[in-house]
């Protein structure tokens, strides 16, 4: 286990009431994949067969909750972020079709004991999981014509089903998990052969933005006065540095971040679309309404951010790209700088590289470009490492995870140094993840959790050593309060 030197500067740099914790995702941890009434999702069919592995057991968590808010309680986690698996609730998904108490009940089972040991249920919607009737009838979210509407109402009762059963115990919300990443997910994975990338990015982008306003306008409507909560979206942003002291970099660097964070932030901060993003997409970018720019222009009550590493832009624009090649832009990234030295550590298979600076230029920079004349606050909700093929160490090595324990400890300093010395406004930090769970499509080589899960032996967890590092780094930058009104789990 490393030393933990922190900066004194930094102690109870952070409120007392500052959130803490670990995320996870319902298709990525929940297993019971045909338990107590579940209907399938995208994924149950897509990775059916898949030689890395599937959803069908998964960490088990449908059967193993207690075990997880019992970690949760051991690592001092205030805080939990999961998702709702919306065919687990609503087996076909749309709004005329039964709900299954079941599903329901093991989602108020979970939240229940989390408010009773003490931490809070930070929720999303949405986490990529589709009800596979949904697909089979209109296309999922790239639903088009008269079908798009059929989309968006059968949305609506979904997220007033949650937010009725729920919300009067969950105060916190994400409509959707990273809308580029699950765009490109459908392009490369999900409907890799019938899927158009110059078209239907662009299509089910603004289908994801819209269905998050409809969700926001619904919650502030009918829920949000009574119940007292908040919500808005995650987006997925890596920072992009520029290696040269080049326009050419320059302009690189800031343009590769637009399309990786604009294509989102600039419509629900600004309330327009990203001058980047629409000479990107040559012509192709659908337009809103003007009464569905009113509904998605400040549609969020904070802004919430998945952030991993970082890069280095070069100034050079590649040519002869495919359009799934181009889909980050067109601008050359590499994470190695003129002499081969990396830029930070490397993680698995070269995601993420260990590099905390760029996590504080690129709170700044959300700031500086994207919050526009709202004052928010920034939830950090996911943000972690996996080690270079940690899955072939043993049980005491992967336990003994430096390589995490150096990259949390960079990454929450850099954080405490935004809010300290730059004035940043962040009121939580959730790592990625609690477990070591399904990487989708990658199935479970990349190990980004904190909890070693035994899939051969039950499911098993045991703690890795990075728990208690972060446990500690929290200690110091969290000014102390008075009493504690956590209970035991069971």
């Amino acid at each position: 286990m490393i030393e933990i030197d922190l900066d004194p500067s930094t102690k109870d740099c952070l409120p007392s009431n500052f959130m803490h914790g670990y995320s996870s995702a319902s298709y990525q941890i929940e297993g019971g994949f045909k338990q107590d009434g579940r209907g399938l999702s995208v994924w149950d069919d897509v990775l059916r067969d898949a030689p890395l592995g599937n959803g069908d057991v998964a960490c088990d968590s449908y059967n193993l909750w207690k075990d997880d808010v019992r970690l949760l309680q051991q690592y001092g986690a205030n805080t939990y972020r999961f998702s709702i698996s919306w065919s687990r609730i609503i087996p076909l998904g749309g709004r005329n079709d039964p709900i299954n108490p079941k599903g329901l009940a093991y989602y108020s089972n979970l939240i229940d004991a989390l408010l009773n040991a003490g931490i809070t249920p930070f929720i999303t919607l949405f986490h990529w999981d589709t009800p596979l009737a949904l697909e089979e009838r209109y296309g999922g979210f790239n639903a088009t014509g008269h079908q798009k509407e059929e989309l968006m109402q059968d949305w609506e009762r979904y997220a007033a089903l949650v937010f009725d059963t729920f919300g009067d115990h969950v105060k916190h919300w994400i409509t959707h998990n990273e809308p580029q990443s699950y765009a490109i997910l459908n392009a490369r994975v999900l409907k890799k052969d019938n899927f158009d990338v110059e078209v239907d990015r662009w299509v089910l982008g603004n289908n994801l933005i819209l269905t998050h306003a409809r969700a926001v306008a619904l919650y502030r409507r009918e829920f949000q006065q009574r119940q007292r909560g908040i919500i808005g979206i995650t987006l997925d942003i890596e920072w992009v540095e520029p290696l040269f002291e080049t326009p050419e970099a320059n302009t690189a660097a800031e343009e590769s971040v637009d399309i990786l964070a604009g294509w989102q932030s600039s419509r629900t901060d600004l309330g327009k679309h990203n001058e980047t993003i629409k000479k990107f997409a040559n012509g192709n970018l659908p337009d809103f309404t003007a009464e569905e720019w009113k509904l998605i222009k400040g549609s969020y009550d904070f802004f919430g951010v998945n952030h991993y590493s970082t890069k280095w832009a070069t100034g050079v624009v590649r040519q002869g790209l495919t359009s799934d090649e181009r889909y980050h832009g067109d601008f050359e990234h590499v994470t190695q700088d003129q002499q081969g030295k990396a830029i930070g550590r490397r993680g698995h298979n070269g995601h993420p590289y260990d590099v905390p600076w760029g996590f504080r230029k690129l709170l700044n920079d959300i700031r500086r470009r994207w919050m526009g004349p709202r004052s928010v606050p920034i939830y950090i909700t996911e943000n972690g490492f996996a080690g270079d093929h940690e899955g072939d160490r043993t049980l005491e090595e992967i336990v003994n995870d430096e390589d995490r324990q150096e990259y949390f400890r960079g990454y929450l300093e850099a954080m405490a140094k935004a809010v300290k010395e730059d004035g940043i406004d962040v009121a939580g930090y959730f790592g990625w993840s609690l477990l070591d769970n399904l990487e989708w499509s990658m199935g479970y080589a990349p190990r980004f959790g904190v909890t070693h899960v035994d899939r051969e032996n039950g499911c098993k967890r045991t703690p890795k050593d990075s728990t208690v590092v972060i446990k500690s780094i929290f200690h110091h930058l969290v000014a102390s309060s008075e009493g504690d009104t956590a209970q035991s789990v069971m």
